[in-house]
């Protein structure tokens, strides 16, 4: 599996456990950066394209910003 495929399916995972339009994890005690980096094992860039995936796909961006990081990762 490549790269891209392997983040697609962090965001989906991470898509279905959210609950009441929030966040996987307890926010308040953990940032998102770090909760990628820990639990999936991710880099800087990996992150960045996991997190604007997300914020698209749970409907809180308009469109999807996480295009311009494919060519970093």
């Amino acid at each position: 599996m490549g790269n891209k495929e392997y983040l697609d399916r962090v965001v989906n995972h991470m898509v279905k456990l959210s609950k009441d339009n929030g966040y996987p994890f307890n926010s308040t005690k953990m940032s998102f950066s770090d909760f990628c980096e820990d639990t999936f094992g991710l880099t800087g860039d990996e992150v960045s394209y996991v997190f604007y995936k997300y914020r698209y796909l749970m409907g809180w961006d308009q469109y999807d910003r996480s295009l311009p990081y494919i060519k970093n990762i």
